[in-house]
């Protein structure tokens, strides 16, 4: 028989449903109506949830925004209670959940660690004890003395992080509080996270992809209040993204079969979501495909790699200056580099023929600092880069993880040295 306490938190088919009102008055009439009449409609935000963390893992959870994560947060932490199901924790736990909960906004930050500790089972004497380690690593100075109504979120995440890793708690939950803050203290929660991963158990909903990945090893995925893939984080992105991008297997993408071309599978394509869309779509990217080396909608990459994409295009007239290109972006939304068919040094027949068309590039992928970074395809039409007329620009088409094994990348991405000597002068 397995010991039940090598798990610190097991889910067993929770499910939690809410209520939900048309108008504000609805909840009074219902309590008041005599023959039990209702007047909402019940929303499940989690439908049988199951699975169990062993102790000592680092566990993350993703998925698009309504998906369930931070209801499960909610359940574990005590917050709100299943509707039915079971969630046990076995430890002691801490809980960063929204931007200063459990905080009260008219006491001060000083008075508000002695309040959270206390609900975290500390006596004064240990809070005292452990009263300059919290101070230390908040770092916000004498506003500990001020009420904390007039913090920024910076200031709330520092405090209540600070109070939730100085408590060392058996159980780490955190939800998306860390993407608050300046990013020196990002790191620096970070570095903590680490140090607390080798003892405790570490529970992250975060969208920060990269930051989570580099964390948890293994990662659930929610999508409409289901676990619909619990593994490792390179699959576990994959997944992510196919939701997030609406991903779809269609058939017969390719009017002319002796089009294909050795080694790639054409069958799956990418149908764009609307407000992906900009431009004014007189030459228009009906769906497309694309492929990280021989891997077909492939997320991770590293230098060197070959991203390959195809586009079927519509067009309502024939056009003798297309333009093609591609555009990376960070995740902050920086231009890091791309590339058109005007700028590139393959001779290319820019003539598209009323009706539809496959166009296809490829390019490699460069040493570039590890991060997500996202692709836009654009169709255009002119005959400069600068004085060109948008068609039609998918934005955030295509996903992309870059990885670099740990190597040190300087600035954005690296240039390598050509040539480097060095020569003895022996008269000097």
């Amino acid at each position: 028989m397995e010991d039940e306490m090598e798990y610190a938190i097991e889910i067993t088919d929770v499910k939690k449903v809410y209520p939900l009102y048309r108008k504000k008055n609805d909840k009074l009439r219902e309590a008041l109506s005599l023959r039990g009449k209702t007047y909402h409609t019940d929303f499940e935000a989690l439908k049988g949830i199951s699975f169990r963390i062993p102790r000592g893992d680092c566990v993350g959870i993703i998925g698009l925004n309504g998906s369930g994560k931070s209801t499960i947060l909610k359940i574990l932490s005590g917050v709100v209670k299943a509707t039915s199901g079971e969630a046990k924790t076995n430890g002691k736990v801490a809980a960063l959940l929204e931007l200063g909960a459990g905080f009260n906004p008219g006491y001060t930050g000083l008075e508000n660690i002695y309040l959270n500790m206390l609900l975290m089972g500390f006596t004064r004497k240990e809070t005292d004890e452990k009263l300059p380690q919290i101070l230390e690593f908040a770092d916000i100075g004498d506003f500990i003395y001020q009420p904390v109504k007039y913090y920024s979120s910076g200031m709330f995440v520092r405090l209540a992080f600070s109070v939730a890793v100085t408590a060392e708690p058996d159980i780490l939950i955190i939800d998306e509080a860390l993407s608050v803050g300046d990013v020196f203290f990002q790191q620096k929660c970070y570095n903590k996270i680490r140090q607390l991963a080798q003892k405790a158990t570490v529970l992250i909903v975060s969208h920060d992809l990269n930051a989570i990945t580099k964390f948890c090893n293994r990662i659930l995925v929610m999508d409409q209040g289901r676990v619909v893939f619990d593994g490792d984080a390179k699959n576990a992105v994959t997944e992510y993204y196919k939701i997030k991008q609406g991903s779809a297997v269609y058939k017969d993408l390719l009017e002319d079969p002796d089009q294909e071309e050795p080694g790639v599978e054409y069958e799956s394509y990418i149908l764009p979501d609307p407000n992906q869309y900009s431009g004014k779509m007189n030459v228009m990217i009906e769906r497309y495909f694309y492929q990280v080396d021989s891997q077909p909608f492939g997320e991770y990459c590293e230098a060197g790699k070959t991203i390959y994409v195809r586009m079927l295009l519509h067009a309502v007239a024939t056009f003798d200056n297309l333009i093609i290109g591609y555009q990376v972006r960070d995740k902050y939304g920086n231009e890091v580099f791309g590339e058109t068919s005007l700028t590139s040094s393959e001779d290319n027949d820019c003539t598209i023929s009323a009706g539809k068309s496959i166009i296809s590039f490829q390019f490699n992928w460069p040493e570039i600092r590890e991060g997500d970074y996202f692709i836009t395809l654009g169709v255009g039409l002119g005959n400069e880069v600068l004085n060109q007329e948008e068609q039609c620009w998918i934005n955030q088409a295509i996903h992309i993880v870059s990885t670099t094994h740990g190597k040190t990348i300087y600035g954005v991405f690296n240039n390598p040295m050509v040539k480097f000597s060095i020569r003895r002068r022996n008269n000097v």
